[in-house]
């Protein structure tokens, strides 16, 4: 699962292969104030690190924290649940799903998630949670009772470490192993509605807009599918290409492609073009025109390419950052959690959650860590501990 890079194979030849291409449900767009559900990596499909939920109002309280013995993953928060994969602890095989009770942290339903390695993420939506580990082996769970809906093998790839996407009854996967692949699969049946191939689909979570799905790799190379058909509408290339990717964010009309290689890019939703740069090392979040991005440790927030403001607090910070109405908050790799307006950079909260917080892994391993928010809860995984914040 670790990077594989190589001399560019003319990439874009590949798409000339086609696809295999079924109908899938119609699309809808993301609203524009952000979900009061966590749904996927970073809160939502376009991976923003935005919540609208207005009940989570710094100073936070405690409500409870849960140390699980293996690696926890980003949270999923809906319908008084709180979920996340855990990988299995002694061990470098397999993970396990829990549900969580949203108000004590207990657990409401678990099931062991088989796997290689012990890497799988999982995306949720329309009451069902749904979880692909480091196989390909995807799974539909009924989100109430986590009875499985249907368990299916991902055709044509053997490496899977991009957490999935879902929204409007089709569930996003990226592949990797022989070349890559992106898939759309129907969340009601499991079936795979149309794949295309990608180079290379390691470690990139598709991220939505409206009409759009993006996947971005490494040496620049970002990808723009429809998301109803699986038609290619635009492909920004690369001088070369090779294993490893980033998850891309959309936000503005923009998507925000994270390359260590080339640099980082802004690129235009709807045509690929580039628009600008910007540094960052985790995901970036976006609070309307202000973004946040951390970078070697520093949190600056920009506007129209003006730095407004920038901390650095206790010189750890390396979690992605996300936005909750009008505060963002980061952790640091001290246990340190923090709470800053985001008009001024002024800090209105601080906590220690217990343990270090664990800087996004996006080249493999353990499951994917990230901080999450909906429906009146914060909720930050820390190594091998999940704590939660009540406003």
């Amino acid at each position: 699962m670790s990077p594989r890079y190589r001399p560019a194979l003319l990439a874009a030849a590949a798409l000339l292969l086609g696809a295999f291409v079924a109908p899938a449900s119609a699309a809808a767009s993301t609203a524009a104030s952000g979900p009061i559900t966590a749904v996927a990596y970073q809160i939502g499909v376009s991976h923003d690190g935005y919540s609208g939920d207005t009940s989570i109002v710094a100073p936070l309280t405690h409500q409870w924290s849960r140390n699980f013995g293996g690696a926890v993953s980003y949270p999923l928060i809906s319908g008084g649940a709180v979920f996340v994969t855990v990988a299995n602890s002694g061990s470098t095989s397999g993970t396990k799903l829990y549900a969580l009770t949203q108000s004590t942290g207990a657990t409401i339903w678990s099931k062991p998630i088989s796997g290689t390695y012990n890497w799988s993420n999982a995306a949720f939506d329309a009451g069902q949670v749904f979880v692909v580990n480091s196989d390909g082996l995807l799974k539909s769970f009924n989100a109430t009772t986590g009875e499985l809906d249907w368990s299916v093998q991902l055709p044509g790839q053997y490496s899977f470490s991009s957490p999935p996407t879902a929204s409007n009854g089709v569930v996003y996967v990226g592949g990797a192993g022989d070349g890559g692949t992106l898939y759309a699969v129907s969340e009601s049946s499991g079936q795979v509605l149309w794949t295309q191939p990608v180079a290379n689909g390691d470690e990139s979570s598709p991220a939505l807009n409206g009409t759009s799905v993006f996947v971005s790799y490494a040496c620049g190379l970002t990808y723009s599918f429809a998301r109803t058909t699986g038609a290619q509408q635009w492909f920004h290339n690369g001088p070369c290409e090779g294993g490893g990717g980033k998850t891309p964010v959309v936000s503005g009309g923009s998507v925000y492609m994270r390359d260590p290689i080339n640099g980082n890019e802004i690129l235009n939703a709807k045509t690929g073009k580039q628009t600008g740069t910007f540094a960052a090392g985790p995901a970036p979040a976006f609070d309307g025109q202000v973004g946040l991005f951390l970078n070697q440790g520093t949190l600056t927030a920009v506007t129209d390419g003006t730095t407004q403001w920038s901390f650095a607090g206790d010189g750890g910070l390396d979690s992605a950052p996300i936005v909750v109405d009008s505060t963002v908050y980061v952790g640091s790799s001290s246990g340190e959690l923090y709470g800053l307006a985001v008009s001024t950079g002024k800090q209105v909260w601080s906590t220690n959650v217990g343990s270090g917080i664990v800087a996004p892994n996006e080249q493999g391993g353990p499951p994917l860590t990230g901080l999450g928010a909906g429906q009146g809860l914060l909720v930050v995984p820390a190594g091998d501990r999940l704590a939660a914040y009540s406003g």
